[in-house]
């Protein structure tokens, strides 16, 4: 039970190459020359005082371990401790935006929760969530999110719809995900069927955004299922990760999922950039099934092109009183990776090829550099840490009054709803 301990508080942390293809940064006017060794794009600008008004709305994808209302949350910190929920769905829809927010699974494979993204039905087993009973009844997702877009007329007109029926054929999402949130957006893009138009996902996504995306997995996952010896047992499925999880998921999603090993299996290096039959080992002459990669790349296609970008960052100093407490998942991938935000490398992240480093080939996205900011050159920004876009205490909040152990932070300067405020308003600036 100690190890069963250790492993669930381990996992409820949550969880620049050479070879980078092409300039997707396109007429975008964007230069290169942020991050550690300068091959980054820069981040947005200031978008304070501009209009959020995204021509299609938006669709928030949680990370790993987290529910939609632990995850996007605002600056503010509340009474009971935690910041805000929901407060950058808020704080965008004040400005003009269109949000949804859908629940998945705290704990599942990407290909679930990347159904879940498409169309969740009520229900307290997994196949009821996937719609699999007699008489379903979707309550969030993709799906809901069109029913209730379309069914107001002024959103209808702001789209460029006529009617309802034409807008449900032809909405599209700008999709921001975090973390896990992203590789099961990417399933959803690449092998989700649109009920209404029926065509692939993808065609009904206008950007993607990803917000420090497990979009190569990680060496913590790697770490996860070597400590449990998970892969003594038939696709690296553990019941003591299975055991740990169903009570946590059920916590936190009223649904009892038994099977949530399989999303340290997702989020392993092999599975996603090896092979994804986690019981077939790759060379000597040996042909193993594709990875997750391989089998869902981004989709490109000239007659419905997709602006994907990536938002890469890295703990500077993990010995931060912010940080300190993940060093041990920190130093975990940099043993196995190098750079990290605490829980993704920075390679994970950044997404430019779809293999270890500068292999697998290019990938279409535009990879760009986010920190916080400092008032003193002498003291640099320690960095942002994994969960700043989601939830988490991060040096500079506040104006530079917050403080997580009675520490100074005064010359630092971080807002997670001033980040998410910029991106959204150069989405508006671009026309999406």
């Amino acid at each position: 039970m100690r190890i069963a301990a250790c492993l669930l508080a381990l996992m409820l942390c949550a969880c620049g190459s050479a070879g980078d293809g092409g300039d997707p940064a396109g007429s975008f006017g964007l230069k290169r020359g942020a991050g550690p060794d300068g091959s980054f794009y820069q981040p947005p600008a200031d978008g304070s005082g501009r209009s959020l008004a995204t021509r299609w709305p938006i669709l928030l994808s949680h990370p790993f371990s987290y529910t939609a209302e632990r995850s996007f949350r605002g600056d503010t910190q509340q009474p009971g401790g935690g910041f805000d929920a929901y407060g950058v769905k808020t704080m965008l829809e004040a400005g003009g935006a269109v949000v949804y927010q859908p629940d998945k699974l705290a704990y599942a494979s990407h290909e679930t929760r990347g159904q879940l993204l498409y169309k969740k039905c009520a229900g307290s087993s997994l196949g009821e969530l996937l719609c699999q009973g007699s008489n379903p009844r979707v309550i969030d997702g993709v799906h809901a999110a069109t029913l209730d877009y379309c069914a107001d007329a002024a959103r209808r007109a702001r789209s460029g719809f006529p009617d309802e029926p034409a807008c449900r054929r032809g909405l599209q999402f700008n999709v921001i995900c975090h973390s896990q949130g992203c590789p099961d957006s990417r399933y959803m893009l690449a092998a989700v069927r649109n009920e209404f138009s029926g065509e692939p996902m993808y065609r009904h996504v206008a950007s993607w955004t990803s917000m420090a995306g497990a979009n190569k997995g990680t060496a913590q996952a790697d770490w996860i299922l070597k400590t449990t010896a998970s892969c003594l047992t038939p696709g690296c499925r553990s019941p003591l990760v299975d055991l740990v999880l169903a009570a946590d998921s059920y916590r936190q999603n009223q649904a009892l999922v038994v099977n949530g090993s399989e999303s340290a299996v997702a989020l392993s290096r092999k599975y996603m950039m090896l092979t994804t039959d986690m019981d077939c080992e790759p060379g000597a002459g040996r042909t193993c099934p594709p990875s997750f990669n391989q089998r869902y790349p981004l989709p490109v296609d000239p007659s419905h092109p997709v602006f994907y970008q990536t938002f890469t960052s890295q703990v500077d100093d993990i010995d931060h009183p912010c940080y300190s407490g993940k060093k041990f998942n920190w130093q975990i991938v940099m043993d196995g990776e190098g750079p990290n935000d605490g829980n993704i490398s920075v390679d994970s992240q950044k997404f430019t090829t779809y293999g270890p480093g500068g292999s697998g080939g290019a990938t279409p996205v535009l990879p760009r550099w986010i920190s916080g900011v400092s008032l003193d050159p002498a003291h640099p920004h320690p960095g942002l840490n994994h969960m700043a876009y989601a939830d988490s205490r991060v040096p500079g909040m506040d104006e530079g009054r917050l403080s997580c152990s009675g520490e100074d932070n005064s010359m630092f300067r971080f807002s997670r709803l001033g980040l998410y405020r910029d991106i959204v308003a150069e989405l508006v600036q671009r026309g999406y």
